[in-house]
Parts: structure tokens; C-alpha cells; sequence
């Protein structure tokens, strides 16, 4: 028997319901979400495949902008900046960076991500700058004390050439003070012998004042006397020796060609420091276009990753309100 069953009792029939999906709460996912400029309220009713795709669009687009932040605060921090502005400059490509990435991860279709690979290139490439400044910041300081010393090298002769003129000069009177004293002690000596009547070759050898001690007195003095000379000369050069040396730095200072460190003269210097070794200036190239293909993530998985069903669902939305 074929029981035919009415059309009332099909309808009475209980369909499996579908489960109302819950939003998203998570706030460090909905950041994500925005970054990469995903509609939370559709992106919930997808796949965990597509809300993990959207996800990590927006981890892509927060590291690039990051980054972005990062070489352009270094960059301008060598420039003549104002401390106070120096953030907010930084923050502001920051988030040209940002806003771009999101509107091309963002985007429907495919071909807005075509123009990101170009864009890169000239990003990667100008990021990459401060990057290797940062990383050849040793190789650039030593680099430029170089030049410096190069472009200063009569005027650090000239300095080094009176600096060591005036420590002879010191050596020379405390030299002289020492051998002074010994004359000193040894004219001593021979004024004791001769009221001891000590028996010396040359000498009578009778005790009392003679003419050899009368001799050794004149000459005792006559040491004692340049020994206070040569006193007041060492104590004045030791006191004037500090003001001296100011001096004569004051002086080199003044004539010598300053040492500049902004970033031409740093970029100068890297450029220098690159070409001189083969190894640094491959390592050079592996950091630019490391931060090339970086800054192409995005756009990239823009184009290599299929549509989802979270982009049909925003297509019909479209077409609903138009």
C-alpha cells in the first residue's frame, strides 16, 4: 500500500533548526578583524577557516605598520626633528601604511592588490634604509671617527704637537728639579767633609772652613737658588696646564671642520661601509628585499589566497542594498 502523505502533514513536519551563531567577543580577534577590514557581524556565520584567513590578514597588516613606525621614528630621530614631533610624524605614515594595507586586504576585488607589489618595492627599499643603519650603527660610527680624523689630520697634528710640547716642558723642569737636588746634596757633602777633615785626594785634609768649603757654600747656593726658580716655574706650569689644555682644544675646535651625524652624512658613511666588504653589502641586499617581500605580505596573500565564503556573503549583502 503507497501511503501518500498530504501536503499539511509535510509542512507539520519538524525541520532541523539552525543554530544561532554567537558573536564574536574576543577583543584582541575583533582588532584583528578590523585591521584587515572584515565585517564581524558576517564574518561570524562563516567557516573557522575564513575567520582565521581574515584574521591573520590583519596580523599582516598591524606587523607592516609596525614596522612602518619603527623606520620612520629611527629616520627622523638622526634628522633635525624636533624630539616632540618626531612621534607623531612617525605615527602618521604609520598609518598611511596601515590604512593602505587594509584597504587592499579589504578589498573584494583582486586586482587592487596588483599595485601594492610596485608600491613595495619602493616602500621595502626605503624602510630598509633606517634598518641598515641600525644594524651597521658600529661599522658607520667607526666609518665616520675616520673621516673625521681624515678631514682633521693637520689640525689633530698640531694640537697632539703642542699637547706633547707642553707635557716636555713639564718633564723637563721636574727633570731639571731632580738633578738640581742631587748637586744640592752632593755640594752638601763636600762642606761636611771639609769641617770633619775627612782626607780626600786633592784636598789638605785639614778640618775647618776653607777655601774648598768656602767654594762648596757659594756653589750650594747658587743650586738652592735655581732650585726655587725652577720650583715657581713647574708649579706654574702644572697650575696653568688645564687652562692651557682648554686652550688649545678651544683653538682646534674652532679651526677644525666639524664632525657632522645626521642621516645624509650616516647614509654617506654606510654606502662607504657596504661597498668596502663583500659580505656587508650582501647582507645589505638580503635585509632590503627581506623588508620588500615583508611589506608585499599582504598584498600577496591577497592575490594568492581563493575567495572565501565570507566574501560571498559581503557580495550579497552589496547587492542587497544596492
Amino acid at each position: 500500500m503507497t501511503v501518500h502523505m498530504s501536503n499539511d502533514h509535510r509542512a507539520a513536519t519538524p525541520q532541523p533548526s539552525r543554530s544561532v551563531p554567537r558573536p564574536i567577543r574576543n577583543p584582541i580577534t575583533l582588532a584583528l578583524l578590523w585591521a584587515s577590514k572584515t565585517d564581524a557581524r558576517l564574518v561570524v556565520v562563516c567557516s573557522r577557516w575564513s575567520m582565521a584567513t581574515q584574521a591573520a590578514f590583519g596580523v599582516f597588516v598591524l606587523f607592516t605598520a609596525v614596522l612602518a613606525f619603527g623606520a620612520a621614528y629611527y629616520t627622523l630621530t638622526t634628522l633635525n626633528v624636533s624630539g616632540a614631533l618626531v612621534p607623531w610624524i612617525a605615527l602618521l605614515w604609520s598609518a598611511f601604511i596601515f590604512f593602505l594595507d587594509r584597504e587592499i586586504v579589504g578589498s573584494l576585488d583582486k586586482a587592487t592588490a596588483i599595485v601594492r607589489p610596485f608600491l613595495a618595492l619602493f616602500i621595502g627599499a626605503l624602510v630598509a634604509i633606517p634598518l641598515e643603519l641600525f644594524v651597521f650603527q658600529e661599522r658607520i660610527d667607526q666609518e665616520l671617527q675616520r673621516q673625521y680624523r681624515q678631514d682633521n689630520r693637520q689640525q689633530l697634528d698640531e694640537l697632539h704637537s703642542n699637547e706633547a710640547k707642553l707635557d716636555q716642558r713639564r718633564a723637563d723642569l721636574e727633570h731639571e728639579l731632580a738633578d738640581l737636588r742631587k748637586q744640592d746634596a752632593s755640594w752638601a757633602a763636600i762642606q761636611d767633609a771639609e769641617l770633619a777633615g775627612h782626607p780626600v785626594a786633592g784636598r789638605t785634609g785639614l778640618r775647618g772652613a776653607g777655601p774648598v768649603f768656602q767654594n762648596a757654600q757659594g756653589q750650594q747656593a747658587a743650586v738652592r737658588q735655581r732650585i726655587q726658580e725652577v720650583r715657581r716655574d713647574l708649579e706654574q706650569v702644572e697650575r696653568t696646564m688645564p687652562e692651557t689644555r682648554v686652550r688649545l682644544e678651544t683653538q682646534f675646535q674652532r679651526e677644525s671642520v666639524g664632525k657632522v651625524t645626521n642621516f645624509v652624512t650616516r647614509y654617506e658613511a654606510m654606502d662607504r661601509v657596504i661597498h668596502a666588504s663583500e659580505a656587508l653589502y650582501r647582507l645589505s641586499w638580503l635585509i632590503t628585499l627581506a623588508l620588500i617581500l615583508i611589506e608585499m605580505t599582504p598584498a600577496l596573500l591577497k592575490i594568492l589566497t581563493p575567495h572565501v565564503d565570507y566574501h560571498h556573503l559581503v557580495r550579497a549583502e552589496i547587492k542587497e542594498n544596492v
